[in-house]
């Protein structure tokens, strides 16, 4: 029910009886896919409208054991991938009959910590990107009965999660050719976690693994505390400050690169790409734009985030009976901050 033009709450029972047409006539109407004649629809709607009707899906739900919401816990809101991420994650939850209640990790709780409030909001299932999914937040679930799905992270099957994600290991494999192909021999990779991310595991180990396999010497890490424009600055000064600096370098996201780029050019004065190249990662709007042009590895964002919301609906009608960690293929996309042929 809603409240209605002159201050009641205005009930299903009222829009029937304006219209006449029995209350089930107005639970039709108003729940996608049930059958309802055009005509009923036409005289139950007029009468919702002209009482003031909103019906309260979230009761409904509630009476139902279903909400239709699904808590989506994602931090780095000051880069753009999680931002067009989340965008395409809502469209996907949408066209499913779900909708998205947004948590921010970015704040002083943890993941783990923050979980048993989501669960407060009745949400049927969960999505976790950008962040570990610790044993902690499957147990928590487990004992309400609510699914969980990561994106952007992969190896979860372990822990009875679902997850989606790029291929980043064979991204870097591929960035590693790329660089040692255009005759660049000592590479660095810049991530953003501090030192232990799981990011470093994936993408970074990927580069890191077929730099070894090609006979280059090791890969020097930067570990920049975080995926932001300023880190990227901060890496160039530690790649340049001291002894022999690498001249190729793989960034762990376009603005980390973007950052990089800006720090070995107005800061030492460097070409890029021909005292240095530099590869980025997810492929955002400005890395394609001046002064950048940036070559970097572009994240299948929208089949990511498709593949992640179909997990979850599988998952809440029962019909997934295995737990799944998809590893979407990435496309290597070349620009102006790598030599040519």
């Amino acid at each position: 029910m809603g409240e209605g033009k002159t201050g009641r709450r205005v009930t299903a029972g009222d829009v029937a009886a304006a219209a006449g047409v029995s209350e089930s006539a107005v639970s039709r109407t108003f729940t996608p896919g049930a059958s309802a004649s055009a005509k009923t629809r036409e005289r139950v709607l007029a009468a919702a409208e002209a009482l003031g009707y909103r019906p309260n899906f979230i009761a409904r739900g509630l009476r139902a054991r279903r909400t239709n919401l699904v808590g989506v816990l994602l931090a780095d809101f000051h880069n753009p991938w999680p931002q067009l991420a989340l965008k395409a994650l809502v469209a996907a939850l949408q066209r499913r009959g779900l909708q998205a209640l947004l948590f921010d990790l970015s704040g002083p709780d943890s993941a783990a910590g923050l979980v048993p409030l989501v669960l407060q909001y009745q949400v049927d299932g969960l999505i976790v990107g950008a962040s570990d999914v610790s044993p902690e937040i499957v147990a928590t679930c487990q004992t309400t009965g609510t699914p969980v799905v990561a994106f952007g992270r992969h190896g979860k099957r372990g822990l009875g999660v679902s997850s989606v994600s790029a291929d980043d290991a064979a991204a870097g494999g591929e960035v590693a050719d790329l660089l040692a192909a255009r005759g660049y021999q000592r590479f660095a990779y810049v991530s953003g976690d501090g030192g232990s991310g799981v990011t470093w595991n994936s993408r970074g180990q990927g580069f890191t693994r077929r730099t070894a396999a090609l006979g280059l010497a090791p890969v020097m890490r930067v570990a920049a505390g975080e995926t932001s424009y300023e880190a990227g600055l901060r890496a160039a000064v530690r790649l340049c400050g001291k002894g022999s600096r690498p001249d190729a370098v793989f960034c762990q996201n376009d603005v980390l690169a973007m950052g990089l780029i800006d720090g070995l050019r107005g800061e030492f004065g460097l070409d890029v790409p021909g005292d240095m190249a530099v590869v980025g990662f997810d492929d955002i709007p400005a890395a394609s734009q001046r002064p950048y042009r940036l070559t970097t590895v572009r994240q299948p964002t929208a089949a990511m985030m498709e593949a992640t919301a179909d997990l979850l609906a599988r998952h809440l009608s029962g019909e997934a009976e295995r737990i799944d960690a998809l590893l979407l293929p990435t496309l290597l996309v070349e620009r102006d901050t790598v030599r040519g042929r």
